[in-house]
């Protein structure tokens, strides 16, 4: 496990450094609508975080799609939206519980944004290596499609199967 996280930051340190930027975002506005929701406006520490999560998943998604993976133009619904709403989804699911859970235990206030955020770090690390393969996938094919546009107009022929080119 520690091998595949080491290569992974090795070969993709860009985006698991944009990713994390985002994160941290992500995590000051949901928190802060949290806090909002919970503390101030008195809802209970589950509905504050559905509130939190749904509206501060929205930059999220489209933070993670144009400066993380550098994703443009059309959105693809099945690599791109269905993925990250549906992990964001078992995310806000996870938190709810440990936020709702927290404010029956302890009451409203900071116990209830911490239990959200150990929440959401449970699937935090899952939803990287998930988004960073459905985008780069996404972004090959895109690429992949252009290529072999380009080589019909030009009528380059492809590398031959036993080449892997560099």
């Amino acid at each position: 496990m520690v091998n595949r996280l080491s290569n992974t930051w090795n070969g993709r340190s860009k985006v698991a450094t944009r990713y994390i930027a985002v994160s941290v975002i992500n995590t000051v506005n949901h928190q802060g609508l949290l806090y909002l929701a919970n503390s101030i406006w008195d809802w209970t520490g589950g509905w504050a975080n559905v509130f939190a999560a749904g509206l501060a998943a929205i930059p999220a998604y489209l933070l993670s799609r144009a400066w993380v993976w550098e994703v443009s133009g059309k959105h693809n619904w099945r690599t791109e939206v269905l993925p990250f709403w549906t992990i964001a989804f078992v995310g806000m699911g996870v938190s709810t519980l440990f936020a709702e859970l927290a404010d029956r235990v302890v009451g409203a206030g900071i116990a209830v944004n911490l239990a959200s955020l150990f929440g959401y770090f449970l699937v935090w690390v899952a939803k990287f290596f998930i988004l960073d393969r459905l985008f780069l996938n996404d972004e090959l094919r895109v690429g992949a499609e252009q290529l072999a546009q380009d080589r019909a107009e030009t009528g380059a022929e492809p590398p031959s199967p036993g080449r892997t080119g560099s």
